[in-house]
Formats: C-alpha cells, sequence, structure tokens
C-alpha cells in the first residue's frame, strides 16, 4: 500500500480565494479519482499556508490511470490553471511513500489531524532501520490508543522514513503527545536505538484536514 502525496504553499493573496479554490480542485479531482484525496495544511508547524493532497492506493498503476484522466479533463486544467496565482515562488513538490506498518489505516475515513516524524536512514543501518521504525510505531500506538503509521520513502531522499499519527481532535493530539512524553520505557527505547538507525535532525508536523 502506498501514501501519495503533493505539496504547495500559498503566496499572500486572499486568504478566503485561496481556500475555496482548494477545496474547489480537492472536490474535482475526487470526481475522477477511484481513491479518496484528502487536503491537509500545516497547523501550528513549520511551512505556515503549506497545503497538501494525499491518497492512498494499492497499486501504481492507481495513480498513472487518474494522472491521466486528470490530464484530459478540462475542468481540472482550469483549476489548475487558476491555482498558479495563488501560489508561492516555493516548488510544488511530489511524493511516494510505501507503508511498511498500517494495521488501522483506513482511507475512507481520514482522521482530522495527523502527526508526522520525518527521519532518513543511517547508511548501513537500512534493516536495523526499518525494525526500530516498526516498532516504534507499535509501541507508540499501544501506548496511546491511536493508530501509528511507518512509512519508507519510494521518490526523494534516499532512505526518507516517516510515522504518522491519526488523530480524531486536537484533545486527542495532546493526551497522546502528553502520554509518550510521560512513559519512560518508550523514552529509553528511543535514547538506546534511534541514534543507531537515523541520521540527527528529525523533524515533526502536524496537519489539519480541510477536505
Amino acid at each position: 500500500m502506498y501514501l501519495f502525496y503533493r505539496s504547495a504553499r500559498l503566496g499572500t493573496g486572499s486568504a478566503h480565494e485561496e481556500i475555496s479554490w482548494s477545496l474547489s480542485i480537492t472536490e474535482k479531482v475526487n470526481q475522477i479519482s477511484p481513491t479518496r484525496v484528502s487536503l491537509w495544511t500545516t497547523f501550528m508547524s513549520p511551512g505556515v499556508n503549506t497545503l497538501t493532497w494525499t491518497t492512498v492506493v494499492e497499486n501504481l498503476a492507481d495513480l498513472e490511470s487518474t494522472n491521466d484522466k486528470l490530464m484530459s479533463d478540462n475542468g481540472y486544467l482550469m483549476l489548475l490553471e487558476q491555482g498558479a496565482r495563488y501560489a508561492s515562488q516555493d516548488a510544488i513538490n511530489d511524493g511516494l511513500m510505501q507503508f511498511l506498518h498500517a494495521e488501522s489505516i483506513n482511507p475512507d475515513q481520514p482522521p482530522a489531524y495527523v502527526t508526522s516524524v520525518d527521519a532518513v536512514l543511517l547508511p548501513g543501518s537500512y534493516m536495523h532501520g526499518i525494525e526500530v521504525g516498526i516498532e516504534i510505531a507499535t509501541r507508540a500506538q499501544r501506548i496511546t490508543g491511536v493508530p501509528v503509521s511507518f512509512c519508507i520513502g519510494t521518490t526523494g531522499v534516499y532512505g526518507s522514513v516517516s510515522w504518522f499519527g491519526a488523530y480524531d481532535s486536537i484533545e486527542q493530539v495532546q493526551r497522546s503527545n502528553e502520554e509518550l512524553n510521560a512513559d519512560m520505557s518508550f523514552a529509553e527505547f528511543l535514547d538506546k536505538e534511534v541514534k543507531t538507525a537515523y541520521q540527527p535532525a528529525a523533524t515533526q508536523t502536524l496537519y489539519r484536514r480541510l477536505a
């Protein structure tokens, strides 16, 4: 199972027009795509005004087919051209990740919030990093009770990995964060294993779903 995402940062124009456009193009894509596409924005995190569209597929051929249909749909192409006026000068980025641990993922019922922790495997620690990543996801899910998935990058930085936590409310985000920070066995496991598996300077982002 794969996660595809597209990220774009909005400029300094009319916030009302920008959000209205982003909702319209999301709705248009969902009229064409056989898999649900969700729209997210960064919340209390770096990259203010960044929009991210995501979808989960079983086969890459599904993404290819959807892209071909979108590129031949005049309504979508018009919305794409319209969006150029709202984009900042930052690059628009696509990415693809493969789920290695995703027991509780339900693409048809996306959560209200998602936390992302992104890291890069240490050279020579590929298998160990995957084992540790799955164990981190398993432990975090057991402690908090929320679904936690683990992915490895298929495009982008080689060896990139991400953990995604799914939450129904901001209250659940807070409670889960506090539960993880209070669990000493989890902290001890991170202290012992993370430095042997991943490069320094992992990043954390909180996303809020818009559609």
